[in-house]
């Protein structure tokens, strides 16, 4: 029986710098784990049917937070009713927003796997955390859901020449600027989708939305924690939206992060298990920090419960 499975995406940007990665996480593993390197999605799901055959115990996913979302829609389908192996976010990524939400042990991903396996070889217990996942479409399985600013800003941080918590930092603080200065900046990003959204059946009182988010963790990019009760209610994510513009934004800023409600009138907040949107034009959306191909429909619900690995 293998006990631990490796996942890399050699496409992170903290693999990419580490061409021995794989075989490094190999060493530490040994003969008795494995580690695939996935090139594509396809290659994911046969890597989720290879470790549900070989009872893998522990899944390590070292790649970042889209990693993460990519493995869960892939593994969690070939296993079906079958309990899912405990997971392990490895910080390979450019925020790594999951493993900072449920408290990771810090340091290279050789360093914590090594950790893991040292307790996993002696029979130690682990520090394990559970969530819920979000479902998307009946198919994408991840813990943050976005559309409208959360995408734009997104598009405009992937196209800086860098990334990672200070390059999204500047370019928050430049959007802030630009938004006290009245420049294109924010205009560009703080724009309004139109759309209507059902959550657990009720009409959600606006039509113009310029940022949509849900999650089943508190803590998203930068710390920010404007899903603060996502956590609080199981079975439950917490969904904000609503037409809050700039100075709205701005206003809200400091609660936003520090995690309080913002008592925006202009600001939907609330738990739900069942989000349903249909956009007057098709959408782009994100999950987990990957921006998806536009949409017409979403439905957004609360997936399985997962068991994590802090370290």
């Amino acid at each position: 029986m293998a006990g631990i499975g490796v996942v890399v995406n050699p496409h992170a940007r903290g693999n990419r710098r580490y061409r021995d990665r794989v075989q490094r996480l190999a060493d530490i593993v040994g003969e008795g784990g494995l580690v695939r390197e996935t090139e594509s999605i396809v290659h994911i799901t046969d890597v989720a049917c290879e470790f549900l055959a070989r009872q893998v115990e522990i899944v390590a996913v070292c790649g970042g937070d889209g990693s993460v979302f990519r493995c869960l829609s892939a593994f969690i389908p070939v296993y079906g009713n079958e309990p899912l192996p405990l997971l392990l976010p490895l910080r390979a990524g450019t925020i790594n927003f999951l493993a900072a939400a449920i408290g990771c042990r810090r340091g290279a991903p050789e360093k914590v796997l090594a950790h893991v396996a040292r307790d996993y070889v002696h029979g130690g217990t682990h520090d394990v955390v559970e969530r819920d996942v979000l479902c998307v479409n009946g198919t994408q399985y991840g813990f943050v859901f976005g559309c409208g600013t959360v995408v734009n800003f997104l598009r405009a941080y992937y196209g800086r020449h860098g990334t990672g918590r200070l390059s999204a930092a500047i370019l928050l603080a430049k959007v802030v600027v630009s938004a006290l200065a009245g420049a294109s900046l924010a205009r560009g990003i703080v724009q309004p989708v139109e759309a209507d959204i059902l959550c657990d059946g009720e009409r959600v009182p606006f039509r113009l939305f310029t940022a949509v988010l849900a999650a089943t963790v508190d803590r998203i990019a930068l710390g920010f924690k404007p899903t603060y009760l996502a956590t609080r209610k199981r079975g439950y994510f917490h969904i904000v939206g609503g037409p809050i513009g700039v100075g709205g934004f701005l206003r809200s800023i400091y609660r936003l992060y520090r995690g309080f409600p913002t008592g925006e009138r202009a600001l939907y907040d609330n738990l739900a298990r069942q989000v349903s949107i249909r956009f007057e034009s098709a959408a782009t959306y994100m999950i987990d920090g990957d921006v998806l191909p536009a949409v017409a429909e979403l439905q957004v619900t609360t997936g399985p419960r997962v068991a994590m690995i802090r370290g």
